[in-house]
């Protein structure tokens, strides 16, 4: 097992993994003498390469004992830097992890803090100051620098500015939104059975019942939807949420037997309701009056409505 341990407090997350970095990997041989050469230039500093990613060049920046000037002193420190400047104004926000190879167990030490970081011409490479303890780097049992040869990598999530927006808006109320169905001669009905075509808010609908059931209401329930008779311009993200209430009267008592329940119609989902709506044998009870005079009286009422648009 390697002996570096992670500072808890610390918010960079660290942990381990099998898979290489999917966009970048920088070999540096002889790292020593590549510090030493820093050194004599004044150079704190370490530079990869350019790679692409997300569509933009970037480089890996690596500081071996650390950004004084970013509080990273006693650690390594790792940055990406974005090569070409956005101008005019514009960025680049992307996250990013870092890699570190552990040549002994053949995995790879995966840094990163989780952050989405935006690149412009003011801010154009971020990091992780404290990405490790120098004194972790240099153990050799943890397999990070072996033979003076080491391999970090990267692996950048540019988010595209791709966003859709849309909007849920309320319809006010401009005319009844009930409609009453009075379905005659019940009993020579055999099939599915539509009622006309009415307006509730400048869209037409209709009710639709099947006398013996439908799908898994088949041979025990009545059942009855509600149908957008016209729902093509419900396309492109357009939908339509009705609140409504679905009723059958009880013709001796007055009172209803109904079922509240929200939908989403659209041009692919036109209607909506229950097959389960009512037991026939409650239908036929000559005690109720759901159905009087070979006469089913059934009732749609929309309470509120919601148009789904996308604006952009």
């Amino acid at each position: 097992m390697p002996v570096y341990t992670f500072e808890v407090a610390n918010p960079v997350v660290r942990s381990t993994r099998d898979k290489e970095p999917s966009d970048f990997k920088f070999e540096i041989e002889s790292f020593q003498a590549l510090l030493n050469s820093a050194s004599r230039t004044k150079s704190d500093k370490i530079e990869s390469s350019e790679f692409n990613a997300g569509g933009h060049s970037w480089v890996i920046v690596i500081y071996p004992n650390g950004n004084r000037r970013d509080n990273g002193t006693g650690h390594v420190s790792l940055y990406l830097k974005l090569v070409n400047k956005p101008t005019g104004g514009n960025s680049v926000n992307a996250s990013f992890k870092f890699f570190i190879f552990d040549k002994e167990r053949e995995t790879y030490v995966t840094i990163h803090d989780g952050k989405e970081r935006k690149f412009d011409a003011a801010h154009f490479e971020w990091g992780i100051s404290q990405a490790l303890p120098v004194s972790a780097f240099n153990d050799a049992r943890n397999g990070l620098l072996v033979n003076d040869m080491c391999t970090f990598g990267a692996e950048v999530y540019v988010i595209k500015n791709t966003v859709t927006f849309a909007r849920l808006s309320l319809k006010e109320k401009q005319t009844l939104r009930n409609h009453t169905w009075p379905v005659y001669d019940f009993s020579l009905l055999r099939d599915k059975t539509e009622s006309p075509s009415f307006p509730i808010e400048d869209r037409p609908w209709k009710l639709c019942l099947y006398p013996r059931g439908n799908l898994r209401g088949q041979g025990r329930y009545l059942s009855l939807y509600l149908y957008l008779d016209d729902a093509t311009d419900l396309t492109g993200g357009r939908k339509l949420y009705v609140e409504c209430v679905l009723s059958i009267r009880d013709q001796f008592s007055g009172s209803e037997h109904k079922k509240s329940v929200g939908f989403w119609f659209d041009a692919y989902k036109d209607h909506h309701g229950f097959d389960d709506f009512l037991q026939l044998a409650e239908l036929h009870n000559p005690l109720k009056g759901y159905k009087a005079n070979d006469t089913v009286i059934i009732e749609a009422v929309i309470n509120e409505m919601f148009l789904l648009t996308e604006i952009s």
